[in-house]
């Protein structure tokens, strides 16, 4: 009878723990949990890293991977490694357990991840990278849209390289959201951008995939309109639509220019009745 009470008891207090979960930060922090981590992938982007965590204190503890937890690298040139969050482990007293989790580059400027690279707790991130990564885990943007989401907090980069042009409704409301809780204005046009991703390589400058504008007008008549990409010579390199009939209304024209294989210079995206250019954007392509 007094064993089925003891274990009873700890059957209790085992779904105690459970349902007591704990942000990873707050228990590296008081010392309750040890943390080591190793990228096995060698990349900065997806389920790349593992983590082992040791459970110092003498009962369950339950941990949630908390959004914005900053790995720090033992190779210096190696990138810090922001944790998306979400990941939850429980481990038992005096034990150790594993878990692999999402992460993201936390500094442009440094090197891609070297493979089994050992990392160890930096620090938790900024309000503003917690709700930019809590953003990121309710539409699963564990790829390259998320990544430069992230680096618009960490590197200060431009909100202009958030954009995928293939899912522009979730990149326009990812960019409404950093708008919003970084303060800064809307971009007039975005980039799809591609950096190097090996292994222990620099990132280098990005190169510009494809770039998206849009154009607003209201016509108070009916007018026959061109919309292209044109070169410094004044022809089009790119045709959207020539010579197209439009009637009286408001009009939204949207245009994904194909940067990936032109040459550096600059293009005009631009919107003509006849040979009057209406409305024009110019794109510098390095």
């Amino acid at each position: 009878m007094r064993i089925f009470f003891v274990s009873a008891l700890f059957l209790l207090w085992s779904l105690h723990a459970l349902g007591n979960r704990i942000d990873l930060s707050a228990t590296v922090a008081d010392g309750s949990v040890k943390l080591a981590a190793v990228n096995f992938a060698g990349k900065y982007i997806g389920k790349t890293t593992r983590l082992t965590l040791t459970n110092t204190t003498k009962q369950i503890i339950s941990v949630t991977i908390d959004a914005g937890v900053i790995l720090k690298p033992v190779m210096v040139k190696d990138q810090p490694m922001v944790l998306a969050g979400g990941e939850m482990v429980t481990i038992s007293a005096g034990r150790s357990a594993e878990v692999e989790v999402q992460t993201f580059c936390g500094n442009l400027s440094a090197h891609c991840p070297t493979k089994n690279g050992v990392y160890s707790f930096q620090n938790k991130g900024s309000d503003t990278l917690v709700r930019v990564l809590q953003f990121i885990q309710t539409h699963k943007l564990y790829d390259g849209l998320g990544q430069n989401g992230v680096w618009v907090v960490t590197n200060n980069s431009p909100i202009d390289d958030v954009y995928d042009s293939e899912n522009k409704p979730l990149s326009a409301s990812f960019v409404e959201h950093l708008c919003k809780v970084t303060g800064r204005p809307k971009p007039e046009m975005q980039r799809q951008v591609r950096y190097a991703e090996e292994a222990g390589a620099a990132l280098g400058t990005p190169k510009a995939l494809k770039i998206y504008a849009e154009f607003e007008v209201l016509l108070e008549s009916p007018k026959t309109l061109t919309l292209g990409v044109f070169n410094d010579k004044g022809e089009m390199i790119q045709k959207v639509f020539e010579d197209q009939q439009f009637g009286r209304a408001g009009h939204v024209f949207g245009v994904d220019f194909e940067a990936a294989d032109v040459a550096s210079g600059s293009y005009y995206i631009r919107l003509k009745e006849g040979d009057v250019v209406m409305k024009e954007k110019v794109v510098k392509i390095d």
